[in-house]
């Protein structure tokens, strides 16, 4: 394993110093010893990461890398993270919150310190479970790709190098390693924990397909070098198709798309998508808007939107432009009684005193909150990935309150994709970086946030048509 690792190193190898992510799990503690025993001179330093999510399992893993890099001379970088304030704060999962952290650090480090690049010890069965995964998700031809050897660190804007030097060794063969080496290495307990998807499919999926075909990591393997290169394929091809159906942007546009020789391209769809999803516009949005220029209805002036982007049709052409600033917004402060805008949505807020004879059902588009749960000022900004509520009398099976994301309530209330792209929320305080919502405007609140007998005054929000 040695030689073979030595060889993909020397191809990896930029003259300068690495910096290898060490977590004191059997892949990472491998790794550092392929590097120190390496007959490639590059030099390295270690990077480990405290997140402090499994008590004294995780002082115990810092224990081990900091023995091992004492014992060999290696300089070791540690830093401790605050993981679970960061996933509440950003409203992520603790995955991706740890995945953030940490690699904004490593970002940071290499920049610091004049360093090659990162390196992790991601290996073929990491490879095989992201492409199963990337497949439930459905992400397309370039998600079933893989990860490469070679890429660069996920932090917006960031050209430092990632590698990934184990990518062609299996788990069985890292094992192999460590114990005829006498590697000392920590077992995760958390991997046992099915609840994760990724653990799901190492755990329970893999062993399925290893009573199919005990090969399957190496197939698997075989078969993302092939989807990489139908891959570069499918992009030669489009860089020529393109060309017939791309117009010059112009001064405000980032994308303009003549619909003509759109309509009459081989493959309109895939065209289509080639051209917007980078712009973020997904599958879905795509779909709809391809749809609606296959039909009779007249259709210039409809407006499509992501993220960051809005696509325009405009006569014989689709233009693509960026949403600007005032527009892109995502959140704003609610500090008293008035009307509103935010992301094209226009709301008003109005305040009165509670008293006998007030409805307690309000007209379509309006909500009521007790004024003293939900105080000025707080925010309303856009909705996102984890936001969650109390919707008022929903109860769980047992009685107890019911917990119910906001993705799967817009699926009760039979929200389009464009409706969730406009779905406002009210959160307490100014920050608007709690993922337990007070209210979805114009549709629900949260139980916290009832009137109640003991109700002074009350705060209308009123999402105007």
């Amino acid at each position: 394993m040695q030689s073979r690792f030595d060889s993909i190193l020397s191809a990896l190898d930029s003259g300068r110093k690495l910096l290898l992510a060490v977590s004191g799990g059997v892949d990472s503690m491998v790794m550092a010893t392929l590097f120190l025993n390496s007959s490639v001179e590059v030099g390295f330093e270690v990077a480990h990461c405290n997140f402090h999510l499994r008590g004294a399992e995780s002082d115990s893993d810092e224990q081990l890398v900091s023995g091992w890099c004492s014992e060999h001379g290696i300089v070791l970088h540690r830093k401790d993270f605050r993981t679970c304030e960061y996933s509440d704060a950003k409203g992520v999962s603790i995955e991706m919150a740890a995945r953030e952290l940490r690699y904004a650090w490593f970002e940071e480090l290499c920049r610091e310190r004049g360093l090659g690049g990162v390196v992790v010890a991601h290996n073929a069965n990491d490879n095989a479970e992201t492409l199963v995964l990337n497949l439930l998700r459905g992400t397309g031809l370039k998600g079933v790709t893989g990860m490469g050897m070679v890429s660069s660190v996920p932090v917006p804007g960031s050209s430092v190098r990632l590698l990934r030097p184990l990518l062609k060794f299996s788990r069985n063969d890292i094992l192999e390693y460590a114990v005829s080496h006498g590697v000392a290495w920590h077992e995760d307990s958390t991997n046992a924990d099915s609840s994760f998807k990724r653990n799901c499919v190492r755990n329970e999926v893999f062993p399925l397909f290893a009573r199919i075909n005990p090969s399957f990591v190496d197939s698997l393997s075989r078969d993302m070098d092939r989807f990489g290169q139908e891959l570069a394929a499918a992009d030669r091809l489009f860089e020529l198709e393109r060309s017939d159906v791309e117009l010059v942007p112009g001064e405000d546009a980032l994308l303009r798309v003549g619909i003509g020789a759109l309509l009459e391209s081989r493959d309109p769809e895939w065209l289509l998508y080639r051209l917007l999803s980078p712009h973020g516009f997904t599958q879905a949005v795509i779909s709809s808007l391809l749809e609606l220029l296959r039909g009779s209805a007249p259709c210039s002036g409809k407006v499509f939107l992501s993220g960051t982007a809005r696509a325009v049709v405009s006569g014989s052409e689709i233009i693509v432009t960026a949403i600007p600033a005032e527009d892109g917004t995502s959140s704003l402060t609610v500090s008293s009684a008035g009307e509103y805008s935010l992301a094209g949505v226009v709301f008003s807020v109005r305040t009165a005193a509670w008293g006998e004879g007030m409805p307690l059902v309000q007209p379509r588009g309006t909500v009521m909150v007790d004024a003293a749960k939900l105080p000025f000022p707080f925010s309303v900004r856009l909705w996102e990935e984890g936001d969650w509520m109390q919707p008022l009398g929903l109860r769980s099976a047992g009685g107890r309150m019911g917990r119910k994301k906001l993705s799967d309530l817009f699926v009760d209330l039979g929200y389009s994709l464009v409706d969730k792209e406009k779905a406002l929320v009210a959160v307490p305080g100014e920050c608007g970086s709690m993922s337990h919502v007070a209210a979805l405007v114009g549709e629900r609140i949260d139980e916290s946030v009832k009137v109640t007998e003991k109700t002074a005054s009350v705060i209308f929000i009123e999402r105007k048509p």
